[in-house]
């Protein structure tokens, strides 16, 4: 038997021998205790609020279920909203938007662009956090006919059905937590 055969042999009977006849392996350790906690969901909540009537870019408000066959090229018409926001959790934020619920339809659809704009205590903004909890927010929807180039004769006489608007907040991942 060659040397090294001999050696890894005695080495592995030495090492049975401690293990499960002679002695023991032994090793310390340790357990601590860590408390327990509760742990609740935050929320993000917009109230129903309440929303003026459209009103055309001089001021005047626009009125009744027909009420795109009132402007012409160049006329922005605008409704404003205003909501309270509810929104508790840490490092809770939200971005703003609008649907259409059911969509807009006519044969002035493709004619008509819809922008709609947020603020919260003056200031513009496109998010929330949880230090807006509490807050109003002013929710700007403003349908604009252009003027110019790209509206021609072919945009007389048509109708536009406006669906219901509803302004959106939805939560995205806030900052990562800072770790002592």
């Amino acid at each position: 038997m060659k040397k090294s055969t001999k050696g890894a042999l005695a080495a592995a009977a030495a090492g049975t021998l401690l293990l499960g006849g002679a002695g023991s392996l032994a090793f310390w350790n340790a357990t601590a205790t860590v408390g327990g906690t509760t742990v609740n969901s935050g929320s993000l909540t917009l109230s129903a609020g309440s929303c003026s009537q459209f009103v055309l870019d001089n001021g005047e408000v626009v009125a009744g279920a027909n009420l795109i066959a009132s402007i012409v090229p160049g006329d922005t018409i605008t409704k404003t909203c205003t909501s309270k926001i509810g929104a508790t959790g840490d490092h809770l934020r939200a971005t703003l938007g609008t649907n259409a619920t059911g969509g807009a339809g006519g044969d002035l659809t493709s004619h008509v662009t819809v922008n709609s704009s947020f603020k919260v205590a003056g200031a513009s903004v496109t998010e929330i956090t949880e230090g807006n909890n509490g807050d109003s927010l002013t929710a700007t929807i403003k349908i604009t006919f252009p003027y110019g180039t790209s509206v021609d004769n072919s945009s007389q006489g048509l109708s536009l059905a406006l669906a219901n608007y509803v302004v959106t907040a939805t939560q995205v991942h806030g900052a990562d937590p800072v770790t002592p």
